[in-house]
C-alpha cells in the first residue's frame, strides 16, 4: 500500500481546506449554532460544489469528476478537519455513492446532477430502532407489496435531505436499496439534536409506496449484497472523517501551546505538554494508517472486513485520547463554547459511536480471527 497521495489528491485537499477555512471558520460556525440546531452553512456546501469537489467521485456522465472513493473521502476528511456540519458523509457516501454504483442510467440522471451542483441533499438510512446497521430497517410486507414500512434512527442530515437511500428486505429474504423522496406520502421526519450539531433525524416510513423507479436496479439479485457494500463504505468514511477530526483538534492545540505562555515560558516547552501532544500525534497517525488502509482496500476491491474492524476500533478508542488531550492542554479556555476546540470533542464522540463503537468492532474482529484459525 502506498500512503502517498497523488498530486491531484493533494490539490483536492488543499482546495477543500481553503474553501472551508473561508466559509466555515469558527465565527461562522458559532453564528450558525446560535441560529438553531437545524441550520447549517449552505453557502459553504455550494462553494464546494462550484469548485467541483462535491461531485469529484461521481461519474462524468452526470457532471461529476469521474474519480473514486478515495477522492470523495478526501472531501469528507477536509469537512471533518474544519468541524463543519456539512453533508459530505451523508450525501457523498450514504446517498450518492450507492446510486452511482447500483442505479440505472435514469436513476443516476434523476438524482446525481443535483448532488454535483449542490442543490440536492441525499442521505442513507442504515441504523434501525435497535441501533444497529443490520438487519435492514425497512421491509416490504406481504407478497407482491410495494409499500415500505420501518424507521431509520440517527439519519445524518435526515432533517433536511431531499431523499433517502433505504435498505429494503424483500419477501424472499434478499435485501435491495431503494431511493425514497422526503416528500413522499407516509414519510415523517422527527428532528434530533446530536452532539455534532448536524441536522440529524428519525425518519419513519409508514406504508410508503415505492414507484417503479425507486429500487436501484443494480442492487437486485441473490448474489448482490448492496446493503453490505454500503455499510462497509459508511464505516470506512466514518474512520476517515475521524482522521480529519483528530487533525483539526491537534492543529488547534499545537498552535495554542506554541503561543500560550505560563510562568514566563511557552507551554510547548514544558516536557509534560510536549509528551502529551506527541502521544496525540502518534494516535492520530495510527488512526490515519488504519482508516486509509481499510478504505484503500475497499476502493481496490481487496477483502476489507478485518481492516474495517481494526480501523473502527482505533477510530473509537485512539480518537478519544486525542480530543481529551486537546481539551486538557487548552486548560480553562477549552471549556469555553466560544472557543472551537469543543466541536472536535463532540464530533469525535459522534464518529466513535456511529455504526458501532470500538468494543463491538473488536469483538467482530475476534470472531473473524477465531473463524480463520479454526478453518
Amino acid at each position: 500500500m502506498d500512503l502517498t497521495f497523488s498530486e491531484e489528491q493533494r490539490t483536492i485537499t488543499e482546495l477543500a481546506d481553503r474553501i472551508l477555512a473561508d466559509r466555515c471558520g469558527p465565527d461562522v460556525l458559532r453564528a450558525q449554532e446560535r441560529e438553531g440546531r437545524h441550520t447549517w452553512p449552505r453557502d459553504a456546501w455550494q462553494a464546494l460544489a462550484e469548485a467541483g469537489l462535491v461531485g469529484i467521485g461521481l461519474p462524468e456522465s452526470v457532471g461529476g469528476g469521474g474519480l473514486g472513493l478515495c477522492e470523495a473521502a478526501l472531501v469528507v476528511q477536509a469537512v471533518a478537519r474544519a468541524a463543519a456540519p456539512l453533508p459530505a458523509y451523508a450525501t457523498l457516501v450514504l446517498g450518492a455513492s450507492p446510486i452511482a454504483r447500483f442505479g440505472s442510467d435514469e436513476q443516476r440522471l434523476r438524482w446525481l446532477p443535483g448532488v454535483v451542483d449542490g442543490s440536492t441533499i441525499l442521505t442513507g438510512v442504515l441504523i434501525g430502532e435497535d441501533d444497529r446497521a443490520d438487519p435492514p430497517v425497512c421491509e416490504l410486507p406481504g407478497e407482491g407489496s410495494r409499500r415500505v414500512s420501518g424507521a431509520g434512527w440517527y439519519v445524518p442530515f435526515g432533517g433536511v435531505a431531499d431523499a433517502f437511500v433505504v435498505p429494503v428486505a424483500l419477501d424472499d429474504g434478499d435485501v435491495v436499496l431503494a431511493v425514497v423522496a422526503a416528500d413522499e406520502p407516509g414519510v415523517s421526519i422527527e428532528p434530533l439534536a446530536p452532539m455534532s450539531g448536524e441536522p440529524s433525524a428519525i425518519v419513519r416510513f409508514d406504508a410508503v409506496v415505492l414507484g417503479d423507479d425507486s429500487i436501484l436496479t443494480g442492487s437486485v439479485g441473490a448474489d448482490i449484497d448492496a446493503h453490505g457494500w454500503l455499510v462497509d463504505r459508511a464505516v470506512a468514511a466514518t474512520c476517515v472523517a475521524q482522521v480529519g477530526t483528530c487533525e483539526g483538534a491537534l492543529g488547534l492545540t499545537a498552535t495554542y501551546v506554541a503561543n500560550r505562555e505560563q510562568f514566563g515560558s511557552k507551554l510547548a516547552t514544558f516536557q509534560a505538554v510536549a509528551h502529551r501532544a506527541a502521544d496525540a500525534w502518534i494516535d492520530t497517525e495510527l488512526i490515519r494508517l488504519t482508516a486509509w488502509r481499510a478504505l484503500w482496500r475497499l476502493d481496490t476491491g481487496a477483502p476489507a472486513t478485518d481492516a474495517l474492524a481494526v480501523a473502527k476500533t482505533f477510530t473509537a478508542e485512539a480518537a478519544q485520547r486525542v480530543v481529551a488531550a486537546a481539551q486538557h492542554l487548552h486548560g480553562g479556555i477549552g471549556m469555553d463554547l466560544d472557543y472551537p476546540v469543543h466541536r472536535y470533542f463532540r464530533w469525535a464522540k459522534e464518529h466513535e459511536q456511529r455504526l458501532g463503537g470500538g468494543a463491538e468492532h473488536l469483538a467482530a474482529l475476534g470472531r473473524s480471527l477465531a473463524a480463520a484459525d479454526s478453518g
